[in-house]
């Protein structure tokens, strides 16, 4: 009886054992995928992140042509203006002359 527990024991810690292994293999597969799943997903991340300031750099610039064609048509506004009013400072230093050109043509006739 002693020798037919002692096998029983030896079978069993043997069937332990080989569970035991078996089970490494499936955790080591588990692991193996789970290494290859975050592996993917960081390339992926990456990958994004990439993405993300290229177009982020893109952007950038198209805004910095923006902002150099606004201040472009603003410098041309400006520009314009001050044409405009250098134009009517003219026209009225010019119609004052003409003004007192007729007050003094009729103080001079009202004198005579």
């Amino acid at each position: 009886m002693k020798n037919f527990l002692l096998g029983v024991s030896l079978f069993g810690n043997a069937a332990l054992a080989y569970l035991l292994l078996k089970d490494d293999d499936r955790v080591a597969d588990f692991k193996e995928k789970a290494n290859d799943v975050a592996g993917s997903g960081k390339s992926k991340a990456q990958e994004f992140v990439g993405y993300g300031k290229q177009k982020a750099a893109d952007l950038t610039e198209v805004g910095k042509g923006k902002a150099q064609e606004a201040k472009g048509k603003f410098a041309q506004l400006k520009g314009k203006a001050a044409a405009k009013k250098d134009d009517a400072e003219h026209s009225l230093d010019e119609q004052l002359a003409d003004l007192e050109e007729r007050a003094t043509e009729a103080n001079d006739g009202v004198a005579d």
